[in-house]
């Protein structure tokens, strides 16, 4: 039987001495390692480059939504602007598909207060990104698909805001080009902010509640009164800003020329909660027009009249004006003087002595639109009405009497009955003109008298929109409602970037 020779002793010992192989065994496993390593840094870097090359492009489409947003153009519109620039940014031929169409660009309302997206009418943009399989365009690896890992996947969220500026939430606020001025004694609630493009001027003892806003471009303006040994809570609230406040003038032109338009979006919706008068006898009554005229007349109409009309129409009616009308009242054949008014409830030119002066004339639910003064009287009633006076001044345009009752008098921040007065010239109003659901929007100055007696008067809903200064006296305590989408408030709004809560 053959027995098998073993292996040569001098053989097996070259054999085991020798060290090739193992040598290239540990260069495989460095080398994997190294590649490994060298993906992580690659493609991981690349992950990073690419998310941020695509929150550019998610930032710039957001930016772009909420700038048509604020000019106020439709949801659909919006999406189209918002898509187009986060193409531009991020074109498909160069990174491949990102967004899954409309859908990746919502309309959204953002609470400042509490950070967070809640229900109601739109006032920010949410934009998203993908680079991942939802649009089949992950992020592919170089190195690390060794390792086992192919693709890498994200998504990116970008949401620009347009409202008030600060943490208010209200539309209603102080705004003025120049000084604000508010005497001792006032307090500025939660939801309310004061700015001027010149500065405040406070003396002591105003108190400014949780969530107020304090602003103007230099804070140093304010010099020792932006503390809360001098103005209580001023602290918290103060912030400086550069508001591009839009020239009031050509607010008001704007407003002007879409009321007496035929038809417009900003009339429409205007007049979208007003009825139209069911008995409009008294505008031929009065010789403003005929009988087969006014059956043409539909809610928003215009009506031209002279003041002399207009004063006859206001007896006519026992002081109510039909509703649902734009009523353009023409002061041109009575001077430019000072005797160039017509009366609310006041006391120039009502018609005659028959009708009593305690007679209360109501202006509700139209808009009037005159080259004429104001005359409020205290048997004034005004609701739910546009008042707009283009008459150019060096005194006031508007006289407003104490005890006329403007807006929503149970302060109920009722947007359906807000009063919007804009005037061509600088006014002064009784402490209580203002006292609830209020906008003033004057090219000029604001003056607000002091009240009639030593109690706080209670501002609800009421706001200043001033090209000049604007004085408050002492006791006044000022509470905004919520944001008016009107269309009639001057848009002192800032665009910024915001991150929601969860």
């Amino acid at each position: 039987m053959s027995v098998p020779h073993a292996f040569p002793t001098h053989r097996r010992a070259g054999f085991l001495a020798r060290e090739e192989g193992s040598i290239s065994a540990f260069a495989l496993v460095a080398l994997a390692v190294f590649c490994m390593f060298l993906g992580l840094a690659i493609d991981v870097t690349n992950v990073h480059r690419q998310k941020e090359f695509i929150t550019v492009a998610a930032d710039a489409a957001a930016h772009a939504g909420v700038v048509a947003m604020a000019e106020k153009k439709q949801a659909s519109d919006i999406q189209t602007i918002a898509l187009a620039k986060a193409e531009t940014n991020a074109p498909t031929g160069l990174i491949g598909k990102t967004t899954l169409g409309a859908s990746d660009v919502q309309l959204v309302r953002f609470d400042p207060k509490t950070r967070t997206l809640v229900p109601g009418e739109p006032n920010a943009v949410k934009v998203t990104l993908h680079r991942d399989s939802s649009v089949g365009n992950p992020v592919t690896t170089s190195l690390l698909r060794f390792a086992g890992v192919k693709t890498f996947e994200f998504t990116v969220t970008s949401v620009a805001y347009y409202g008030p500026p600060g943490n208010c939430v209200s539309s209603d606020g102080i705004y003025a080009k120049g000084r604000v001025t508010l005497t001792s004694g006032n307090r500025i609630g939660g939801s309310y902010c004061v700015h001027s493009q010149t500065d405040v001027w406070m003396p002591q003892t105003n108190f400014f509640e949780k969530g107020a806003g304090l602003s103007m471009p230099n804070l140093a303006d304010c010099g020792t009164k932006c503390f809360d040994a001098a103005n209580p809570g001023v602290e918290d609230a103060k912030f400086e800003m550069n508001l591009d406040m839009m020239p009031v003038a050509d607010h008001i032109a704007m407003v002007s020329a879409a009321m007496l338009a035929p038809t417009s979006e900003l009339k429409s919706k205007f007049f979208a909660d007003k009825a139209l008068a069911t008995n409009l006898t008294p505008l031929v009554d009065a010789k403003i027009m005929n009988v087969a005229a006014t059956k043409k007349l539909m809610k928003g109409s215009v009506v031209t009249l002279t003041a002399q009309q207009y004063n006859e129409l206001m007896y006519l009616t026992k002081g109510s004006l039909p509703t649902g009308l734009v009523y353009n009242v023409d002061c041109r054949d009575r001077g430019n003087g000072p005797a160039t008014w017509i009366s609310i409830g006041g006391s120039v030119d009502r018609k005659n002595a028959t009708l009593a002066s305690t007679t209360v004339e109501t202006v509700r639910q139209v808009a009037l639109i005159t080259d004429c003064g104001f005359d409020v009287g205290s048997n004034a009633r005004i609701d739910a009405t546009l008042a707009i006076s283009t008459r150019i001044s060096t005194s006031s345009v508007l006289k407003a009497s104490s005890g006329a009752i403007v807006g929503d008098p149970l302060r109920n921040c009722d947007v359906s009955r807000k009063v919007y007065v804009m005037t061509m010239s600088g006014i002064s109003v009784s402490a209580d003109f203002t006292a609830s659901n209020v906008a003033l929007i004057v090219n000029g100055d604001i003056n607000v008298a002091a009240s009639s007696s030593s109690s706080t008067v209670e501002h609800k809903g009421t706001s200043f929109h001033a090209e000049g200064e604007v004085q408050i006296p002492a006791n006044h305590n000022f509470n905004g409602c919520l944001e008016d989408y009107s269309g009639l408030i001057p848009g002192n709004r800032t665009i910024k970037f915001v991150i929601p809560k969860a």
